[in-house]
């Protein structure tokens, strides 16, 4: 009954989330190009078509529900909340095998109360399908025995999150190898064959152009036979931030806060991990090593990308946040069952020196990335006035005490405040773990003070999930986007005449569009700013699905309809001009609640 309340709630915020979030520029790339996909007006990878810059069923699920369902953000945005149950379920399944009951439904809770992962769970993205994937390879895969169909089944799953994202790579090798560890040479034969069954035909399916999601990985002085799938390198991003090291120290413990029970979780319980000793059973030693050596290679390799990197040749420093929703099934399970089966008896003080620094460097973490959020109230205490080094009658405000006294910028003040508050949080968890590992009675018996520290640490997590999101768990608008959003498609699609060009700058998604099959695009501009590219040659950017300036002024002096965004309107309004073109009929709503995201459409006259 617990576990179906956690779902409830998470249905409940999943479905808010649905109908009030913005529309991105990913949202609307994996809905058009899935559309585009599955009903054969391009294939993955074919020149001159979309950017494939994802693996192909990153793009071909959605299609999928599109093909089934309707083309449409509702489609799309409710298919991924069924995947998100069925990635709620699938860990609940495993959870339960390995670590009883009370464990599986905290899985559920561990969903239920991280409202930032239930939005990422709420739009048309690949986060959630591979989270989908990886639970259900782990109860296929994850057990002390399982039958040969489930060896398969889990082995084709984890193919399949390879060939969504391919920076899941690493989830195969690893998989083979359990279950050639734990389930025998037999078994280990039949999931290596089904896994390379299904991997390799997909390759060769898109050979060669497939190569161009692998080409950027491998060194270009080492394979220079791969330069004919690689971009030049003389095209230049347009998009090319430049992100500081306190945004990027923001970025990474924003991502542990909101992932808290799987990445902190994990974390605490790796200190925790014995091998072998200890363990109840060889097989949850096995099982445990798989998945904490599986979820920390994945939060590397994200973390670096995201964190540590210009990946891509562009930052994309936020992006860690929804990058450890890949494989959050992996880090819940890990915790879980290293809490059921490890009890740390023989505290060693290595562990208790590290547990507790980690702890207060999370904390503090947690606090200082929460510093746009920190409330007034802490800001405006009171504290008495000083001068001097002697005291004054009345009293200021801490704000102007610290600013005043330091000369200190308003956002650094935020931030030494929220990371004090972390850090005062961290220490209050700490002495809590330690009086209640002194007033356990039987020493023999007593658990270790990381053991205790875990534990203690992940409940005082749950209990605390509404301050561990404050800032990420706010909704974009009052409006409801799925209504509006179709109501802005039905416009187009019965202003813009069958087969017209269209020419989109009408903002970063490019969601309207798929609720106007009737038209025709330019399939670079579906991502926008970010496959522009400033010189190189028009055809070679063409071909790899990019543009430039060249491209633009062709594409403008040959498209038949203009979308375009109200705020970008004054950078158009002398090439529309109205001995060229007529302005059809506003549509009565936008497809986002942002300031100046209403779409203006205009023809070009005969």
């Amino acid at each position: 009954m617990l576990a179906i309340l956690g779902v409830i709630l998470y249905v409940a915020q999943a479905w808010r989330y649905a109908h009030t979030t913005i529309p991105g520029l990913d949202e609307g790339s994996y809905l058009f190009k899935g559309y585009l996909y599955l009903h054969g007006v391009y294939e993955p990878f074919e020149p001159y078509g979309p950017l494939t810059n994802k693996a192909p069923f990153a793009f071909l699920i959605p299609g999928f529900a599109e093909y089934i369902f309707g083309a449409g953000l509702r489609t799309g945005r409710f298919f991924m909340i069924f995947l998100g149950l069925l990635a709620i379920l699938g860990t609940w399944i495993t959870a339960r095998r390995w670590a009883g009951n009370w464990f599986a439904t905290a899985t559920v809770w561990a969903y239920a109360l991280a409202p930032t992962v239930i939005k990422i769970h709420a739009i048309t993205a690949s986060e959630v399908i591979i989270a989908c994937m990886l639970a259900w390879m782990c109860v296929f895969i994850l057990a002390e025995e399982r039958p040969i169909w489930q060896i398969v089944a889990g082995s084709i799953l984890g193919a399949l999150a390879v060939l969504t994202r391919q920076n899941m790579v690493v989830v195969l090798p690893l998989l083979v190898l359990y279950v050639f560890w734990q389930h025998g040479k037999q078994k280990g034969i039949v999931s290596f064959a089904a896994a390379s069954a299904i991997f390799l035909a997909v390759h060769i399916y898109y050979w060669p152009n497939i190569l161009t999601i692998w080409a950027p990985w491998l060194p270009d002085g080492l394979t220079p036979f791969l330069n004919p799938f690689r971009l030049p390198k003389e095209a230049v991003p347009v998009w090319d931030p430049s992100i500081d090291f306190w945004n990027r120290t923001i970025a990474f413990f924003q991502g542990i806060r909101y992932h808290f029970i799987p990445a902190a979780g994990s974390i605490f319980a790796l200190m925790v991990l014995r091998i072998p000793r200890d363990w109840k059973t060889a097989p949850a030693m096995r099982a445990a090593l798989f998945l904490a050596l599986t979820y920390f290679i994945l939060f590397a390799m994200h973390g670096w990308a995201a964190v540590a990197s210009q990946y891509e040749s562009y930052s994309c420093v936020y992006c860690f946040t929804p990058y450890l929703s890949f494989f959050d099934p992996l880090g819940i399970l890990f915790t879980v069952i290293v809490l059921s089966h490890l009890a740390n008896r023989t505290p060693s003080r290595w562990i208790l020196l590290l547990g507790a620094a980690t702890l207060l460097t999370l904390a503090t973490g947690f606090g200082f990335s929460s510093f746009d959020s920190l409330s007034r109230f802490f800001l405006d205490l009171p504290v008495p006035r000083m001068s001097g080094g002697q005291f004054l009658p009345g009293t200021t405000t801490l704000l102007a005490f610290i600013t005043n006294k330091f000369g200190t910028e308003l956002i650094w003040v935020k931030r030494y405040i929220s990371a004090a508050l972390g850090l005062l949080v961290g220490l209050a968890v700490l002495l809590m773990a330690g009086i209640l590992t002194r007033r356990m009675k039987d020493s023999q018996a007593r658990p270790g003070f990381a053991f205790v520290l875990l534990n203690l640490s992940i409940a005082m997590g749950l209990i605390l999930s509404p301050l561990l999101h404050v800032g990420g768990r706010s909704i974009d608008c009052e409006t409801d986007m799925l209504v509006a959003n179709e109501q802005v498609g039905a416009h187009l699609a019965s202003f813009i005449p069958a087969d017209s060009l269209v020419y989109w700058d009408g903002g970063l998604s490019f969601t309207p569009m798929v609720y106007v099959p009737q038209a025709r695009v330019f399939p670079a501009q579906i991502n926008d700013g970010y496959s522009y590219r400033i010189g190189g040659d028009a055809d070679t950017l063409a071909r790899f699905s990019h543009w430039n300036t060249e491209l633009k002024e062709e594409w403008k002096a040959s498209a038949d309809i203009f979308i375009i965004q109200a705020k970008r309107y004054t950078l158009w309004k002398d090439f529309l001009n109205p001995k060229e073109f007529e302005e059809y009929p506003k549509p009565s709503v936008a497809p986002s609640c942002e300031d100046g995201s209403e779409l203006r459409i205009f023809h070009r006259l005969p």
